[in-house]
């Protein structure tokens, strides 16, 4: 009796440690909505930051992230728990996987867009085969019975009718076919902007976070970031300029593309200069080998593969302070790079569209000049030359310049501007000005009996009028032409000293003052001698 009592606590315990073990191996899946805290957009890619609360049940948690942009950079993914000491995450791994939810609100308005061009381009077709059905009967129906006798009027006047709505139903045929044409179009347009939403929206990622926990929780709280290609900022200006203050208005902008396949709704924007992904490791050279050159195949690396070893880890960041309308962007200086946080919620829809930002706006006092190229253009351009009046650089990109409220032109950064670097931009001609350069001789004295060299004589005359009301300084340019033989030789007449500069291109630029309504000629005098049995180009 007492064996077999043995026998069934055995039977117990084992029973106990199996269930045990059954318990603790269960694992708990949960699939809660996250919240989008923070983006910060570089120029190239951004870094989406994000939380989200669910409940925990004591054991093994898995806690599934879905809907993340295919286009999500794996290792660049980073979780954090938020003040929960008895939770531990032991895993965490990144899965493709498809969506599964609804159509967005832009595609379904262009499909039923889709639909309705398709209906009216079918109802059209109609058209045409109901027209074209009516020509047929036209030319086949007789009004006249065969044993009838018809006078030529009444043949006249058939043949009459039968032009007439012959005519008139080809119109309407072409006038429907040109319809069709346009409605045609505009569904490939409607087509190729659907195919573009859709890209991309089939597919996702999702982020599989494995969580241990001691007991039974509700309101964890979890934050998580990762990083998404197919989104980048660029920088754009304008430049508005005021002649009679003497004053340069700047206005920085950035404008942000993306089209990860996920909207940025009521989102916090930050804007990074930095460039995490480039020259990660400081670069270092190898060796310079030469050798007979062989043919190789190369296979470079895909990008993402290239991000994916470079992508670095970020940490998760608090939310934006509050919203206030009269703030304004916030500009943070790091270690290498600047961020511009924006003072409200925006929102950045993923159409790959340009979503224009206001960065920074200043007015500078700005030294105005006038420029001209006579030979080239016989204008006077107004030049502008200003301090960037910005704490941090001006990067690369477009500028719209303005003057007296009107758009002059466009010009560029072409590189980056220094704080406190100088910026020149072109105001566009100014009409004030009257630039005339005319030639005024160029006679060719030949060799003769006594000298064997030809001498050309070149004299030209460059009219300046200061029709302004104010002094201005105009920067006058032209040339000399450069002897490339020894045998050529050029000879400068006027005007000659110090109140011009020539470079060894032979550009000639001068300085000259003008007062309101006065005029100015600048000669230009040269002779080109060269041996008598020299043929010279370029004359």
């Amino acid at each position: 009796m007492k064996k077999y009592l043995n026998l069934k606590l055995v039977c117990f315990t084992l029973f106990v440690v199996s269930y045990s073990q059954s318990a603790t191996a269960q694992k708990y899946e949960i699939e809660p909505l996250s919240r989008l805290q923070k983006v910060i957009v570089f120029t190239d890619r951004a870094m989406m930051m994000k939380e989200a609360s669910f409940q925990v049940k004591k054991g093994e948690n898995i806690v599934l992230i879905s809907g993340i942009t295919p286009n999500l950079v794996d290792q660049s993914v980073q979780v954090s728990l938020m003040g929960e000491p008895e939770l531990a995450i032991s895993e965490v791994t990144v899965g493709e996987t498809f969506l599964k939810k609804t159509d967005q609100p832009e595609i379904l308005k262009l499909q039923s867009e889709l639909n309705n061009l398709t209906n009216l381009i079918s109802a059209a077709n109609n058209q045409i085969s109901v027209i074209s059905s009516e020509n047929d009967f036209l030319k086949k129906v007789n009004p006249f019975p065969q044993n009838l006798k018809v006078s030529p009027s009444e043949m006249e006047a058939h043949s009459k009718f039968l032009e007439k709505s012959l005519t008139t139903n080809f119109e309407r045929m072409a006038n429907v076919e040109t319809k069709i044409k346009k409605l045609t179009e505009e569904k490939t347009a409607v087509e190729n902007e659907l195919a573009n939403l859709k890209s991309g929206r089939n597919k996702s990622k999702t982020i599989a976070i494995h969580l241990l926990s001691a007991n039974d929780k509700s309101n964890v709280k979890l934050g998580f970031t990762y990083v998404s290609t197919e989104a980048g900022w660029t920088s754009q200006y304008e430049a508005k300029g005021d002649l009679n203050a003497s004053t340069i208005e700047l206005n920085y902008f950035a404008s942000i593309r993306q089209s990860t396949g996920e909207d940025w709704n009521d989102a916090n924007v930050e804007i990074s200069t930095a460039r995490p992904f480039i020259y990660g490791n400081i670069p270092e050279l190898s060796a310079w080998y030469l050798d007979i050159y062989t043919p190789r195949i190369f296979k470079s690396k895909s990008l993402v593969a290239m991000d994916q070893e470079s992508a670095p880890r970020v940490m998760m960041a608090q939310a934006a302070a509050p919203e206030n309308l009269l703030r304004e962007t916030e500009i943070q200086e790091e270690n290498t790079s600047f961020t511009f946080v924006l003072p409200r919620k925006v929102d950045i829809v993923s159409d790959g569209q340009p979503h224009r930002v206001s960065i920074a706006k200043t007015t500078k006092e700005a030294k105005f000049s006038w420029f001209t190229v006579p030979k080239l253009v016989q204008n006077a351009f107004l030049k502008a030359s200003v301090k960037n009046p910005f704490s941090f650089p001006m990067l690369p990109g477009p500028i719209s310049v303005f003057s007296d409220q009107k758009l002059v032109g466009t010009a560029s950064v072409n590189a980056p501007v220094l704080a406190d670097g100088e910026l020149e931009l072109s105001l566009g001609i100014d009409e004030g000005i009257k630039i005339e350069r005319k030639l005024l001789k160029r006679y060719t004295d030949y060799a003769g009996l006594l000298t064997k060299e030809t001498t050309v004589s070149f004299e030209y005359a460059i009219e300046i009028t200061n029709g302004k009301s104010k002094e201005i300084t105009l920067d006058l340019n032209d040339q000399y032409p450069v002897s490339r033989n020894e045998k050529i030789k050029i000879e400068p007449q006027t005007p000659k000293g110090g109140e011009m500069t020539v470079n060894e291109e032979g550009k000639i630029s001068w300085k000259i003052t003008l007062a309101p309504g006065t005029k100015k000629t600048v000669p230009l005098k040269f002779t080109v001698s060269y041996p008598k049995e020299l043929s010279v180009s370029g004359l």
